[in-house]
């Protein structure tokens, strides 16, 4: 498999080609085919030695293996799974139940690295000025796909308690530019978009741009093409300890930034938040007891 090969362009290339050639591998490779397409992370974190034991296999049938997939070495497969793993498939995130990682106590670790990483890379005067357009934007459209959909819907639950005109967009079974068509200059696009990102956010993200609209813009460390159009940018460490990547940095910063607005807000958001409660208890809507 080599780097003109156009089907290395897509992470899932090395998965199809391991199938493709299959049925021709004897009953060794085989066995590494099989451990390798159901924990492909394990290329990277063992040896072609370590691995062929922990397949049942000779280091020869990882040889020929390695051979029979196209590259020249077993380094030469792990840069490409390196490469495939980076673009936050799950499948090559995918580790055994063996490896060690699936405590509690590294899963904290994890964490706790990931908040430390996010925060101490955040332009804090950044931060601050995002916070003042919030509440001077005429209006605020949170945007997000997939996972991050939920962050969109996390900040505009906040921002509703303190400034009116917030909105989450794309709403269930609604266009998306029928509802941030005519956003402008005096409004603000929040938008959201840790890996693996919806190929939509891109393109409409650069319209909004285009139109002159501000954009904050909250994503993950291997953002490229979508940053261009970012007019505040705060790319967050999001990587996991297996398939699930880590969102506590994402959460943490959009949690400050809004309680950074309501500090900011002054007298009039305070009164929106007290109406806000006040209406809550009238109703009955929240349980005093529990």
């Amino acid at each position: 498999m080599t780097k003109d090969d156009p089907s290395t362009a897509r992470p899932r290339a090395i998965e199809r080609h391991i199938r493709s050639v299959y049925e021709q591998m004897p009953k060794s490779e085989r066995a590494l085919a099989d451990r390798v397409l159901e924990y492909p992370n394990e290329v990277l974190l063992h040896s072609a030695t370590e691995l062929a034991a922990i397949a049942g296999a000779s280091k020869a049938a990882v040889s020929r293996f390695v051979k029979r997939l196209g590259f020249s070495d077993f380094r030469e497969m792990q840069r490409e799974f390196r490469q495939a793993q980076t673009t936050g498939d799950p499948i090559f995130l995918t580790a055994s139940p063996e490896a060690g990682r699936g405590t509690l106590a590294a899963h904290l670790e994890n964490d706790v690295a990931c908040l430390r990483q996010t925060i101490e890379a955040i332009d804090s005067a950044a931060v601050e000025e995002v916070a003042r357009r919030i509440i001077s934007a005429r209006r605020v459209v949170c945007l997000g796909y997939r996972n991050s959909y939920f962050f969109a819907s996390y900040m505009r639950r906040q921002l509703v308690l303190v400034r009116p005109d917030v909105a989450l967009v794309p709403g269930a079974g609604q266009m998306l530019m029928e509802e941030i068509g005519a956003l402008g200059p005096d409004d603000l696009l929040f938008a959201f978009g840790v890996r693996r990102r919806a190929a939509k956010l891109g393109p409409a993200m650069r319209m909004m741009h285009e139109r002159g609209v501000p954009i904050a813009y909250v994503t993950d460390r291997r953002a490229v093409t979508t940053l261009r159009h970012a007019t505040w940018a705060f790319p967050c460490q999001v990587r996991g300890m297996s398939l699930f990547d880590s969102y506590v940095g994402v959460i943490s910063l959009t949690n400050f930034i809004c309680t950074r607005v309501h500090d900011l807000v002054g007298t009039e958001g305070r009164a929106r938040l007290r109406m806000v409660e006040e209406a809550l208890d009238q109703l009955g809507e929240l349980d005093p007891d529990n």
